[in-house]
């Protein structure tokens, strides 16, 4: 049932391929009342809609004979007790809830979401309960009424299980696996926030990691489908970063950069206007190297000296005065 109605063979691990689309539409009205009797007019009704032909009863039954000979074939120890009987005005299929994948999928999903505090655990949990689904039905619209409630539920389901797989996946830090998948959910489901907001906390924690390169990968084209995340190999955990910590320390790096760089240009602009109106002054601090900007302490004194040194040479100069301006 996840992904498209179907018949599996477990004991040839196969899927048994369907002879036609209404018999898909027949399987999933049976499976939507699995274990009750689906009344023959409401078949007809999810099978042919407002189009049944004039002898839909017989079309009916051969459909369902087909049907049950599939399902005969897929397990021929029930030849003598086939799943699909007819009973009262309608048609049953036997099915135990434990040979039914969307069982097994909310089994895992239950215990994954009880492992609140074992994110490994609770992923690997996560990603069997996404291996359950098959490839999305290209006709889901088409689903009749008994089953288009049913599929809806299941699709509800499904995206849950990925907020849910996603969120721990972030969580253990591995962002770069889950950016391509969260990026086309959220624009495939837009009346979902929750997978933009994951692909932003996946992406900027991404960007954040020593080893990864300035910008994620291309944000162009077709990202692939969203597929259950592969585990990784088994390996030692890095230690969790201190995130705030690394953060104040880059912020600082950067701020004594740019002090650095500023301390540079004011005294190669101080040089030259010394240069030009106290070529012989010898007040300034000499400097240790020609290559690399004075130290601290001299900027210091320089700071206290530099005033009064160019107004003494500037009015050492012929012609220059210090008065209002005009």
């Amino acid at each position: 049932m996840l992904g498209a109605p179907g018949i599996y063979d477990e004991a040839r691990q196969r899927p048994i391929r369907l002879n036609s689309p209404k018999q898909r539409l027949l399987l999933g009205a049976l499976l939507a009342w699995r274990s009750s009797p689906v009344p023959t007019a409401a078949l007809i009704k999810e099978v042919w809609g407002d189009l049944a032909p004039d002898k839909a009863v017989n079309a009916l039954q051969a459909h369902v004979s087909r049907l049950r000979q599939l399902l005969i074939e897929s397990e021929p120890a029930r030849a003598k007790t086939p799943r699909l009987i007819a009973r009262g005005s309608g048609y049953l299929l036997d099915v135990r809830p434990e040979e039914l994948d969307c069982v097994r999928f909310r089994l895992l999903v239950a215990r994954a979401l009880k492992c609140a505090d074992d994110p490994n655990t609770a992923a690997q949990l996560l990603q069997r309960a996404m291996a359950l689904w098959s490839s999305p039905d290209p006709q889901a619209d088409s689903y009749g009424p008994l089953y288009a409630q049913i599929a809806a539920r299941l699709e509800e389901e499904r995206l849950r299980a990925l907020e849910h797989l996603y969120a721990v996946t972030i969580r253990l830090g591995r962002c770069e696996e889950v950016l391509a998948p969260l990026k086309e959910l959220a624009a495939a489901h837009p009346e979902r926030p929750v997978f933009r907001d994951q692909w932003a906390l996946a992406r900027r924690r991404w960007e954040q990691q020593p080893s990864s390169p300035p910008r994620p990968p291309h944000e162009a084209g077709v990202w692939p489908s969203p597929e259950p995340v592969a585990p990784r190999p088994t390996a030692v955990a890095p230690p969790a970063r201190d995130t705030a910590a690394t953060q104040e320390i880059d912020r600082l790096r950067q701020h004594v950069d740019r002090l650095t760089e500023e301390q540079g240009l004011l005294w190669a602009a101080l040089e030259k206007m010394t240069t030009l109106v106290a070529p012989e002054s010898s007040l300034l601090p000499r400097r240790r190297d020609t290559a690399s900007p004075p130290a601290l302490e001299d900027l210091g004194e320089l700071h206290h000296s530099s005033a009064d040194l160019l107004i003494r040479s500037l009015k050492t100069r012929r012609g220059f005065h210090l008065g209002p301006t005009t």
